[in-house]
């Protein structure tokens, strides 16, 4: 989570140095705007259901991973048409069969390097991450998974998986391309009207 948050702040400083307007991202219009807001609830009741730590509520999240993915993928099925939202919704394909092939979680496989007895991955250690199952070794479809160890400004790496390296570049596209100045057509409709006048002499 914290990698598109800080994705999206980059796109923005990104949008700004390229001589974008972060202003006209307001101008953007979702379609199924409930869509978007289910899938986030879901997401935001998983997250309540890492905190259980028990095997009952890892069992819960699991369809619930899906059916938000789902409901997120249709989202941007509706919106094919905004700049990035194929690229973003490519990524996402690829997170939900891994998620669907995992039976509800989104494969890790730890890279070198990373300690697995690390505090912060006891959850996942232990079975009882909501969102995450470890796998002890490749299998499967193991490389849509969360392979990618990338390091953050915290000192802490994230894992991520191809499709969220695309959902990533995704949003980057939308707010870059969506911030660009629209190109002015005063002197495209303008210039008719004086072939106009000069025709009628």
């Amino acid at each position: 989570m914290f990698l598109f948050f800080a994705v999206i702040a980059g796109a923005l400083v990104l949008a700004v140095v390229v001589g974008g307007d972060v202003r006209r991202l307001s101008q953007i219009r979702v379609k199924h705007l409930e869509l978007l807001i289910g899938a986030f609830g879901l997401k935001l009741v998983v997250a309540l259901l890492g905190t259980a730590h028990s095997e009952l509520a890892v069992n819960i999240a699991r369809p619930l991973n899906v059916v938000g993915a789902v409901l997120l993928l249709a989202v941007v099925w509706f919106n094919r048409r905004i700049p990035g939202a194929l690229l973003f919704g490519a990524g996402l394909v690829l997170n939900l069969a891994a998620i669907v092939s995992f039976g509800g979680r989104m494969p890790v496989v730890l890279p070198s390097g990373m300690d697995p007895f690390s505090a912060r991955l006891a959850a996942l250690r232990n079975g009882l991450d909501p969102l995450h199952v470890l796998l002890p070794q490749p299998y499967g479809p193991w490389f849509i998974g969360d392979i990618f160890s990338i390091p953050s400004l915290v000192g802490r790496s994230s894992l991520v998986s191809i499709g969220d390296i695309l959902m990533a570049s995704g949003i980057v596209w939308l707010i870059v391309q969506c911030s660009r100045r629209v190109p002015s057509t005063s002197h495209a409709v303008d210039r008719p009207a004086v072939v106009l006048k000069r025709s009628a002499k």
